[in-house]
């Protein structure tokens, strides 16, 4: 079964309208749209774009016997899953020689009343901007990413991190629902109620067990508008502000929930320096025109770049539209994580690290880097066990924590061993050094993870356990571990 049958077999049951092919523009375009060139470096067989569940499942179900191998044949084709396309790991949501299953037009943004909670409805290939939109003015929030143009899908199923999650906990866990379209072809909603099972193991597992075409999130209450912005200053300063970072969450208890601070140190190779950002947020129901204490030591902290300080009272909407769109198609990127503990050693050895091993790689063309602390709270751990649980086995005991990020974005394929390495190594003497102080977490976040980094086995060994038995349950025949070899898969 080759894949002229293959194309065959999706042309004779689905709309062919809806399947493209190298060489056609909407072919080129489509896999042109991703993150990173790295991902639309691939080339698979065919697109194909579902209009609904029903084709999700039917395709599934043309797939399967290709995908596994059928009656002693050898499996010819594979497929992968594309939501937004913004992980840029290759071949996490594309696939060479295989068919990419493209979840774009699932792009549905509806609200919905469940007794007193307002839920979301979203499409699994809509964009947070989108959901954004439809929330404006209804004083209602939702966890999701800090940009318009971030997808819904990748983020939802490996934790991710909102303007409000030191309230609210990760992305993954306001997730109510998932609708999914499991290996059988068979559509199935997972919940607290129902297969509650695929629903934890749904948050954090990736895309280890079906197709979801539809998340469900849990709205709250929230004021139309919060402080939000980015104050921007040279690197003399960011001891400065490490310092306050680690001072509001060594509080733990006595933290704001409301707020949240991520730091960020970047280089450019166009301007051959390196600057630094705090994206500052308060979301309390208390805001109003004075500036929140609790944002003011980085707020108001001197020097800095004044003309760029852009923290004010904005809509979510205007929040994520500070976000600067992302670059995609002739942009390659990469991201690689670690997480530790709020330890300042750690940080600031993590930072030299950085700062030193970019050395290797600053002249590369095109060549935008960035170190990013993104913390973890306790309150942030918390509400994983109050939303129900999830999969990535973080303990509240154990924080605050730092998710160690180390991305960077850079013109030519030339260049892409020398700056993967670079990241690499910068990222494994963090981990080193964290572990040589006892303060390394073993966690890293999924959606900002390179093929080396051991995501699942790092959720330690009882959730490991957990997903490889989900899988089991739900997909006895491995359709979504060997068919769809993308991500971070089960049983490595």
């Amino acid at each position: 079964m080759g894949l002229e049958q293959v194309i065959k077999a999706l042309r004779s049951s689905l709309p062919s309208s809806n399947l493209y092919f190298e060489g056609e523009r909407e072919y080129e375009a489509l896999n042109g749209s991703y993150l990173s060139a790295m991902e639309s470096d691939i080339r698979p067989a065919a697109i194909f774009r579902p209009e609904s569940r029903k084709q999700v499942a039917k395709f599934v179900k043309i797939m399967k016997p290709f995908a596994l191998g059928e009656h002693g044949e050898e499996a010819t084709t594979q497929f992968a899953i594309r939501s937004g396309g913004q992980q840029p790991l290759p071949g996490v949501a594309n696939i060479q020689g295989g068919i990419t299953l493209d979840l774009g037009l699932l792009n549905s943004v509806e609200l919905q009343k469940d007794g007193k909670q307002t839920i979301v409805s979203v499409g699994a290939g809509a964009r947070w901007g989108a959901v954004y939109d439809k929330l404006d003015g209804t004083g209602l929030g939702v966890t999701g990413v800090r940009s318009a143009s971030g997808g819904v899908g990748g983020l939802s199923l490996t934790g991710g991190v909102s303007f409000f999650s030191s309230r609210e906990g990760f992305v993954c866990d306001n997730v109510l629902n998932y609708e999914v379209v499991l290996a059988s072809g068979e559509i199935v909603n997972a919940n607290e109620h129902e297969n509650s099972d695929l629903w934890i193991s749904l948050r954090g597992g990736g895309n280890n067990f079906g197709v979801v075409t539809r998340f469900d999130f849990r709205t709250f209450p929230q004021p139309n508008k919060f402080w939000g912005g980015s104050v921007f200053y040279f690197l003399s300063s960011w001891p400065y502000h490490v310092g306050a970072l680690l001072s509001e969450l060594r509080k733990k208890d006595a933290a704001d929930p409301n707020a949240h601070v991520q730091l960020s140190i970047g280089y450019s190779s166009q301007f051959a320096q390196f600057a630094c950002q705090s994206q500052l947020s308060y979301t309390g129901p208390d805001a109003n025109e004075d500036m929140p204490e609790v944002l003011k030591p980085w707020a108001d902290m001197h020097p800095q770049i004044e003309q760029l300080n852009s923290v004010r009272l904005m809509t979510l909407k205007e929040a994520v539209a500070q976000e600067p769109g992302e670059a995609k198609g002739n942009v390659r990127c990469a991201y690689m994580n670690v997480t530790v503990k709020a330890d300042a050693p750690t940080l600031f050895e993590a930072t030299e690290i950085y700062t030193s091993s970019l050395e290797h790689v600053k002249t590369a063309p095109g060549l935008m880097s960035s170190l990013t602390f993104q913390p973890y709270t306790v309150n942030t751990l918390r509400q994983t066990a109050r939303h129900g649980g999830n999969s990535l086995g973080l303990d509240p005991s154990d924080g605050p924590l730092i998710n160690i990020m180390v991305s960077t974005y850079w013109h030519n394929k030339s260049d892409d061993a020398a700056i993967l390495k670079f990241m690499t190594n910068a990222t494994a003497y963090m981990r080193l050094e964290a572990q040589r102080r006892n303060k390394s977490v073993p966690f890293v976040s999924m959606n900002h993870a390179w093929a080396h980094q051991d995501v699942i086995g790092f959720y330690g060994e009882d959730n490991k356990r957990a997903l490889q038995e989900t899988s089991m349950k739900f997909d006895p025949e491995g359709l979504f571990q060997r068919g769809v070899p993308g991500g971070f898969k089960l049983f490595k």
